[in-house]
């Protein structure tokens, strides 16, 4: 694969690359829109745009950002390492338990552009919104490219892969010694985050890579709507392959946390939801007034060590513990969640706010008189359990940390024409 990333002669990676598209506000858009060539004007539509316009825009704006160099091609073929080094939030943090806090996190992946001849070793766990998924396969039409890799998780007992790279690029990751020894191609903030770049185009490292690749089965981690729209283009007749950014699923640096819900007052007047909760199962428990996020998260964490579904809603600065069945599988309390909104309440899960955290999801609740529902932590091993089961969890259940950025590297959305490529294969 020949990528295409920020051209560090004569621009700022930095004012360059963008968070990805989906987790852009209108008011963090439109101050990316006056950094010209930034990867969010051809990448993400912001919220005032039609369709339409958002496509003839991203047309146009990434015509003039590859006319001024602002990107540039890598000449040679071959993988690429992609390593994000980043801190959580405080927000993000205070839902991880204290003992499993790290002060700080680096992801290494292997990026190349998937093979989907064998859709039978890549699963998916989580449903998708039909409407993101149609504007993503426009968007790759439009363009004929994709702007930032989906990550995949394999799982390697050896951690070879990894104990490669970082030999490669000289860190100590079990040390915390972040800082490559090798300089990258590029390097990038964003939003206090680091990202680099370097291409891996030497035949017999590519070569034994690949050999540590094979066979693995692949669990679609992070960018569903991404890589269903590329399903969806094959299925059209058209020849693509997803670029990919290939992390060890059980990567210490690699965060699972669960999506939150707010529910507006418009879709559910107040006292209704925890009515229809009382009426519908019979453990629903008071946990008092302005109960502390610590507090919550503790709730939480005992109801999964209890092996039980549920979940805590909080309306009116009260919160309630909604206990359900025995957990058999990680989707559960996300599905119980859904048939109470969706099928007794008969809400549209599009129109709740899908939120990162607990407290924010408690602030936003406050400032609109909505009702908040907090969802318990995941494992990795339940999360690969229901995709090679064939099972879908609800829309947002997974929340992986760190987030790729848009246009650190971007590649040609279909099949090379060259059968030596050495990301011809798998990636």
């Amino acid at each position: 694969m020949k990528a295409w990333h920020p051209n560090p002669s004569g621009f700022r990676p930095s004012e360059l690359v963008s968070p990805v598209y989906d987790t852009l506000g209108l008011e963090e858009h439109q101050k990316l829109d006056r950094l010209p060539y930034n990867a969010a004007t051809f990448t993400s539509r912001r919220s005032d745009l039609s369709g339409p316009d958002f496509l003839r825009a991203a047309a146009e704006s990434l015509e003039r950002a590859l006319a001024a160099r602002a990107y540039v091609q890598d000449p040679s073929e071959g993988f690429y390492v992609y390593a994000i080094e980043y801190r959580p939030e405080e927000d993000i943090l205070e839902a991880i338990a204290p003992g499993e806090r790290r002060p700080g996190y680096m992801l290494l992946g292997l990026v190349g552009s998937l093979s989907m001849d064998r859709p039978e070793e890549i699963a998916l766990h989580e449903r998708t919104f039909s409407d993101r998924v149609e504007e993503r396969v426009s968007l790759t039409q439009v363009t004929g490219k994709h702007f930032a890799p989906v990550m995949a998780g394999y799982t390697l007992e050896s951690h070879a892969i990894n104990d490669r790279i970082e030999e490669i690029l000289g860190v100590d990751r079990r040390n915390l010694s972040f800082r490559p020894k090798v300089p990258p191609l590029v390097e990038a903030q964003v939003n206090g985050s680091t990202h680099r770049l370097w291409q891996i185009s030497d035949p017999s490292t590519v070569r034994e890579l690949r050999g540590l690749l094979a066979d693995r089965r692949l669990v679609i981690l992070d960018g569903h709507h991404r890589f269903t729209a590329f399903t969806r283009l094959r299925e059209r007749g058209r020849k693509v392959r997803p670029l990919t950014m290939l992390v060890e699923a059980h990567d210490r640096a690699l965060l699972l946390l669960p999506w939150h819900r707010v529910v507006p007052p418009t879709q559910a007047p107040s006292g209704r939801i925890l009515e229809g909760l009382r009426a519908r199962f019979p453990s629903v428990t008071r946990g008092g007034e302005n109960l502390t996020i610590p507090g919550i998260m503790e709730t939480l964490r005992e109801l999964r060590a209890r092996q039980k579904t549920g979940f805590v809603v909080w309306e009116h600065g009260s919160s309630h513990l909604v206990e359900g069945s025995p957990l058999n599988s990680e989707g559960d309390d996300y599905r119980m969640l859904h048939e109470f909104l969706e099928g007794d309440l008969h809400l549209d899960p599009g129109a709740f706010s899908f939120v990162r955290s607990p407290g924010r999801a408690l602030s936003e609740a406050k400032g609109n008189d909505g009702t908040a529902f907090l969802l318990p932590p995941l494992s990795m091993e339940g999360v690969e359990k229901e995709a090679f089961s064939g099972h879908f969890m609800a829309q947002k259940s997974t929340m992986f940390l760190p987030k790729v950025a848009e246009g650190l590297i971007f590649a040609p959305a279909d099949e090379p024409q060259s059968q030596a490529s050495p990301d011809h294969t798998r990636t």
